[in-house]
């Protein structure tokens, strides 16, 4: 929860506004809160440094300041690499109040602790709250572009070699393919999500997106049927629907 209020606050992205360490008194002016909860956020701050999300420093030769650490410099809002969507979103109430009740999962007949809370599947939620699903999502990307970043570097292309299509099953908004797209234009990459989650979404010469879930089912059946049918070949081509994606690289992002 202090991690929450810090996230909130932006206390990391004002400490990089600041260009250097921040005292106490600069950070209550910055976030223009009561004097009266100075006390309130010394507490704040030295569990945070404590956990080690900022760094405690002196300037002046003997006020305290507080930085940044590796782990804060991930909460910046402007930065390519930010973890905030993540934490954020997971620890919205929906998704405590989920955990709260976990034993009465165990006791109960629900395949799933979300069912056991909310009394519908995680999905069907998100499609009935479009507030939390846009953050999810969001946080979904997040997620993907720390990774894509590692993914499409020189020395990574390897993988891409040779492939002329990409299934992106699961994929969210999008965010994996539309890098990888971008990055080798021509790979022609599908993402298929539910039909809430890509709606509307744009899309590009060598990027589309699918609604739905069954077909997704269809793809991976067809792909394990090819491999073990074909031997080599199955693993160089997938047909769906009768459409062929060949060779063909299928991601399969749980959630």
């Amino acid at each position: 929860m202090s991690l929450k209020c810090a996230i909130e606050l932006g206390i990391a992205d004002i400490i990089h506004s600041h260009g250097r360490a921040i005292t106490l008194s600069e950070l209550v002016s910055a976030l223009d809160i009561q004097p009266t909860k100075t006390t309130g956020l010394f507490r704040l701050m030295r569990l945070l440094v404590h956990s080690g999300c900022f760094n405690k420093t002196k300037v002046n030769g003997q006020e305290e300041a507080y930085g940044l650490t590796a782990a804060s410099t991930l909460l910046i809002k402007d930065k390519p690499y930010c973890f905030s969507p993540t934490v954020s979103v997971f620890l919205d109430p929906c998704f405590i109040a989920a955990f709260q009740s976990l034993s009465s999962w165990f006791k109960g007949t629900e395949l799933t602790l979300w069912e056991t809370v909310h009394g519908i599947k995680f999905w069907e939620f998100m499609n009935q709250n479009p507030g939390i699903n846009q953050r999810f999502n969001e946080a979904m990307a997040s997620d993907t572009e720390i990774l894509t970043s590692f993914v499409v570097k020189a020395e990574c292309k390897q993988i891409f070699e040779g492939l002329g299509s990409l299934v992106d099953v699961g994929g969210g908004n999008g965010s994996l393919s539309r890098i990888i797209s971008e990055a080798f234009p021509g790979i022609k990459c599908t993402v298929l999500d539910l039909p809430h989650v890509v709606a509307n979404l744009p899309e590009a010469d060598n990027l589309k997106y699918i609604a739905g879930d069954e077909d997704g089912l269809k793809i991976l059946k067809k792909r394990r049927e090819a491999i073990a049918s074909n031997g080599k070949r199955g693993k160089r081509e997938l047909k769906v629907n009768g459409q062929s994606y060949s060779p063909t690289l299928v991601s399969v992002t749980t959630k």
